[in-house]
């Protein structure tokens, strides 16, 4: 073999060396540098280590994907488990840099369980608790979504709440250090909470939704408001990250836009200011194709003082598509080996025929 062949095949295995090197190298910072460096490049500066108030973590939109709504086969299996184990990440490093007193989950947690069968819901079930660990759920608080038992495409349907309810409790009043959770169904319109009026007192009142009350319609959410008379109300729904107040006075809103890298400072409520809050939760997972994804944070201070901010999730949409450009790259370096390759392999096949692979002289760019 001549010099300048041996010269080309080295060339040939440097570039392939470098393209694995390159893969190897962007696939250690995606899968684990951005995830250690998230609470110090964009999570705000919450008063965590204080030791003060109550801490809330808000969850919204986990949508569990099935097997309707996704790619057959293996192109499913393997977009369900990158979903799975992007909340499992996530959520484990929020969880433990928060170390909340409550969880709360606002609806949403599976994206097929409307017209899951039982034996699906159970397997979204197990996948669920399998994600979200490492927390006492005597302390978690769960709501349905439209996804979970219907409402927005279909009608809601009885034995898909009652399902839903078996697996994740059907408490409607919860109480915990001076915070009163009311939950309400906007989907189902029910006025379960009405049974709980009379333990209402002086304590802080936030109202659970899935849907947000603020800008629906109908005498529902006005009996809501009028009866509960709540400080806060949590919702998801929108995947978007937005806090509204609102003078109860006046019934003027204002409207702000909690977005990633726009400020790390928190947003300080004071509740007894006599305005009402509400908070829109982002989605935790990459499901809905936005790039805006995160866990809600809040501190609720003895003085009635509520801190919040999102502890935002590293891109994982952003950076799939970076795989694709580093698997291209990865590919036009390694062309040249892999149809030397398929040269020899038909050589070696097909002793005597002319080769349909490159030989070294038809892309000299690559030598």
């Amino acid at each position: 073999m001549d010099k300048p062949t041996l010269r080309r095949d080295a060339m040939r295995r440097r570039r392939c060396r470098v393209a694995l090197c390159l893969l190897l190298v962007y696939a250690l910072i995606v899968e684990w540098l951005v995830y250690l460096v998230a609470p110090y490049w964009n999570w705000p500066h919450l008063p965590v280590s204080a030791g003060i108030g109550t801490r809330l973590l808000l969850v919204a939109d986990p949508q569990l994907l099935g097997r309707v709504n996704t790619a057959p086969g293996l192109f499913g299996f393997v977009e369900r488990w990158d979903a799975d184990r992007y909340m499992s990440k996530t959520f484990a490093l929020a969880n433990d840099y928060f170390k909340p007193h409550v969880v709360i989950f606002l609806g949403d947690l599976s994206d097929e369980g409307e017209f899951a069968t039982d034996d699906d819901f159970r397997s979204y079930v197990e996948r669920f608790f399998d994600i979200f660990t490492h927390i006492d759920y005597r302390q978690a608080i769960f709501l349905p979504g439209d996804n979970d038992i219907g409402g927005e495409r279909r009608s809601v349907g009885k034995a898909e709440l009652e399902r839903f309810n078996s697996y994740f409790r059907n408490d409607t009043f919860l109480t915990y250090r001076g915070i009163d959770f009311i939950k309400v169904n906007y989907l189902t319109t029910s006025y379960a909470y009405r049974s709980h009026l009379s333990q209402l007192g002086s304590n802080v009142r936030f109202v659970l939704s899935h849907v947000p009350l603020s800008t629906s319609f109908g005498h529902y959410i006005k009996d809501v408001v009028k009866e509960l008379k709540p400080d806060v109300m949590l919702a998801g729904h929108r995947h978007e990250s937005v806090h509204l107040v609102a003078e109860q006075a006046t019934g003027n809103v204002e409207r702000l836009e909690l977005r990633l890298g726009s400020d790390r400072r928190p947003v300080k409520m004071d509740l007894s200011s006599g305005r009402l809050h509400e908070l829109r939760l982002p989605p935790c997972s990459y499901r809905m194709g936005t790039h805006w994804v995160g866990y809600g944070a809040a501190i609720l201070d003895p003085d009635r003082v509520l801190t919040y901010g999102v502890l935002w999730s590293p891109d994982r949409l952003l950076y799939l598509a970076g795989y694709l450009v580093v698997l291209f790259v990865c590919a036009v370096l390694c062309l040249p080996a892999v149809l030397q390759l398929c040269g020899s392999v038909w050589r070696h096949i097909c002793p005597g025929k002319p080769s349909r692979f490159y030989s070294g002289s038809l892309l000299p760019i690559f030598h």
